[in-house]
């Protein structure tokens, strides 16, 4: 007797259809489940005329999606609002979002703070350190790729209640291969030892506290990892540093829990092309929260 043949498509469809059981109930669980709250967190980075590789975003499609989310019912929170409602029970709108921005380009505020301001939205800046108000690299001498902000132009906005400014680290967002640092973002390196990594990151830590010092009005309480690279080692740590909220790269939504602070570790967000139109990216946010979303139309 021939060996039977195995069809491979019959495993392969149960894989692709658990996964989107799991997308489902993951879906019903952050809208419906429990005491808590769907918090979906937006990522831009720098805003230009001239669109490329996923992290540069137009003014007019930025304009168009703000002016989307309000037009939506979406109201722009703060980090201090949502760690209120985790610790204290703050009341949060009924369509929270939060929207952040890295590294801490000028654009932020040339182009899209004064957008924010104009569709009565926020935003957080994740800035950092070591770049703030530089025109030069400081390990390689060569000039910034595009100008970044220091805190004391930030501070008008910031005052304003527009923008916020927390830490994308003050010298970690590098890359081994970079040649400077010998670690990616804020891993350990290799042979680093349980101690010597974790002094690494509180003097980081220490770094951009000092170097953002009183030049912001607002309190310092939130960490992006760069690159998205972070792990349960990492986050304890940055949470000795004083870091009460921190945000990856991951894309998934997140759910906050009225006393339940580890809600606030390691965010996840959507990251936000100048390919993605207002009404889609509305659509995306809603299916979180499709008994608002329905009750509206």
């Amino acid at each position: 007797m021939g060996k039977k043949r195995i069809n491979w498509k019959i495993p392969v469809i149960a894989a692709l259809a658990l996964l989107l059981t799991l997308e489902i109930v993951d879906t019903c669980r952050m809208a419906y489940g429990g005491d808590g709250r769907a918090l979906p967190v937006l990522m831009y980075h720098h805003f230009d005329e001239t669109s490329k590789d996923g992290t540069v975003v137009t003014p007019g499609r930025f304009r168009e999606q703000m002016t989307a989310l309000r037009e939506a019912g979406y109201q722009a929170v703060t980090v201090p609002q949502v760690i209120g409602y985790v610790r204290e029970g703050t009341p949060l709108p009924e369509k929270p979002v939060l929207i952040t921005m890295d590294d801490g380009y000028g654009s932020n505020l040339t182009v899209a703070a004064p957008i924010l301001e104009e569709t009565g939205m926020r935003a957080t800046i994740f800035t950092i350190g070591i770049n703030e108000g530089e025109e030069y690299y400081a390990h390689s001498g060569e000039p910034m790729w595009q100008h970044r902000f220091a805190f004391e132009e930030a501070a008008p906005w910031v005052e304003k209640g527009i923008i916020d400014v927390q830490s994308h680290t003050f010298d970690m967002h590098q890359l081994e291969s970079y040649g400077y640092s010998g670690r990616d973002g804020v891993r350990r390196m290799r042979g680093e030892s349980p101690e010597d990594y974790r002094q690494a990151l509180l003097d980081d830590a220490a770094a951009f506290r000092e170097r953002r010092g009183d030049r912001v009005a607002t309190e310092l309480l939130a960490l992006a990892y760069p690159f998205g690279y972070y792990d349960m080692e990492a986050d304890k740590i940055m949470r000795e540093a004083g870091y009460q909220l921190t945000v990856t790269i991951d894309e998934r939504i997140n759910r906050l829990r009225a006393g339940d602070e580890e809600c606030l570790r390691m965010l996840g967000r959507f990251n936000v092309t100048d390919h993605t139109s207002g009404e889609a990216l509305v659509d995306r946010l809603d299916h979180y929260f499709p008994d608002l979303a329905e009750s509206k139309k």
